[in-house]
């Protein structure tokens, strides 16, 4: 997947935008506040509908303007795909694909990872932050797993409110627990076989940008024990129900189901350690980057094609080896890559598409 023609208009502080970017490496320098980070944001809008920083659709537009206007062309199985998202103040949003209304599980629809310095989180972060990390990839990979996901929350959402009534006596509630069971072990599933791919490609993507300095694993940690060797669905849902009725006094008392894949985590390990605690902030900043490239990879390996990379500001959260590694990396790589940079003092960029931002104005570079 990559994209030929990009248009953005009003959004943020991009008056108007029509460029043609590079199938392979584009970089997009600028002082800050220049519109660098609300290109990469407009990309992600029409890709997603929703932005990955905070704020309704009447903060993405420009100021004194009724409303945006996103637009795309890009390449897909050979196949050349329209994609627009346009908003007004005054009417609603719309979303198009081929010109035609569509929703935004389309599956025809632009891809994306992102990195943003916020991702820093992702080791040292909350576990929510792992766990929003993997949905979010998997519901672009898998309509099945949107569907179950959405189906999980809804079901455990039911279950807090028997909780929170105190109903657990009640033959509704039974039922909600098998219910339970069934659609949290469809979405622990899908997440187990996820993770796995990407630890088999994580070390490999470790080793290049470290010069194969050090050992980085991913494991997905449950919040239920399993005593058997083999984890299948049934052993699963063994598990599960066995752990919610030893928990079922503590859930009264506390009025809310206390395991599931609302809970689950991945840990991430630096030489056999636990990289949130053993880590160095820098060498916490470099697995962030090598996790969010194995994620690009992991997608391609699961659906067969790759989704567009997004990487915000990325060159400052590395030493000059490791930027030039990236950099060289991504030149040469299969994949389209959106990068932002204050500058590229240092770093060899000859033949990559490269444009100047000001004041929401983009420049090619020759």
């Amino acid at each position: 997947m990559k994209i030929d023609k990009l248009k953005i208009k009003n959004f943020r502080n991009i008056s108007k935008i029509e460029i043609e970017p590079s199938g392979g490496l584009n970089i997009f320098t600028g002082a800050n506040g220049q519109g660098k980070t609300n290109l990469l944001e407009a990309i992600f809008v029409l890709a997603t509908g929703s932005s990955f920083r905070r704020g309704y659709d009447i903060n993405l537009t420009q100021y004194k303007t009724e409303g945006y206007a996103l637009g795309a062309r890009h390449s897909l199985d050979g196949r050349d795909i329209s994609t627009e998202l346009l908003f007004s103040v005054n009417y609603d949003k719309r979303y198009l694909i081929n010109k035609k209304r569509s929703r935004h599980n389309h599956k025809d629809r632009i891809r994306v990872v992102i990195f943003t310095p916020d991702d820093l989180l992702l080791i040292k972060g909350s576990p929510s932050k792992r766990r929003a990390f993997l949905d979010f990839v998997l519901k672009q990979i898998s309509n099945e797993y949107l569907y179950d996901f959405d189906n999980y929350i809804s079901v455990l959402n039911k279950r807090n409110n028997y909780l929170k009534k105190n109903q657990t006596e009640s033959h509704a509630f039974k039922i909600i627990n098998e219910v339970f069971v069934e659609k949290a072990v469809r979405v622990i599933v899908q997440r187990l076989h996820f993770v796995g791919v990407m630890e088999e490609i994580c070390q490999p993507i470790y080793n290049l940008i470290n010069q194969s300095q050090g050992e980085m694993k991913l494991k997905y940690a449950l919040s239920f024990e399993i005593e058997s060797d083999k984890i299948n669905r049934d052993v699963l849902q063994a598990a599960l129900r066995q752990q919610l009725e030893a928990l079922q006094g503590e859930e009264r008392k506390r009025r809310k189901t206390l395991v599931g894949p609302h809970l689950d985590d991945i840990n991430i390990y630096k030489d056999g350690r636990a990289a949130k605690i053993y880590a160095s902030q820098g060498q916490q900043r470099n697995m962030v980057i090598c996790l969010k490239i194995t994620e690009l990879l992991a997608f391609h390996k699961v659906k067969g094609f790759y989704p567009i990379l997004l990487l915000d500001d990325v060159l400052s959260e590395l030493d000059d080896d490791k930027k030039k590694v990236l950099i060289k990396f991504l030149q040469t790589a299969d994949f389209q890559t959106f990068l932002t940079a204050v500058n590229l003092e240092g770093i060899e960029h000859n033949g990559t598409a490269q444009y100047q931002l000001e004041e929401g104005r983009v420049e090619r570079k020759e």
